[in-house]
């Protein structure tokens, strides 16, 4: 089940190409209104066969806990708002 957060929304899952850590998939999210999209302007990268973005984040940055992973994930979601607003993802 998808956790929601400020018209985001997120779905947890152990990676299966780095054990022990937590891959953070974007199943839904507010619209770029005209920014880029791609990868790096989005930190959001496609594994394909039909998933849903993820989260980019190097293996050892990424999330041992669901409580890291929903930090990260509402730090990511406030950055995305930010870069939606000014063009800045901070």
């Amino acid at each position: 089940m998808p956790e929601y957060y400020r018209g985001f929304a997120f779905r947890y899952c152990y990676d299966v190409d780095n054990p022990g850590k937590i891959r953070i998939y974007i199943e839904s999210q507010p619209s770029y209104r005209g920014r880029d999209t791609d990868c790096h302007s989005t930190h959001r990268l496609y594994s394909g066969g039909g998933a849903p973005p993820h989260i980019c984040l190097k293996p050892e940055a990424m999330p041992s806990t669901y409580e890291e992973a929903e930090e990260l994930a509402h730090r990511w979601a406030r950055a995305t708002e930010n870069y939606i607003r000014t063009g800045r993802f901070e």
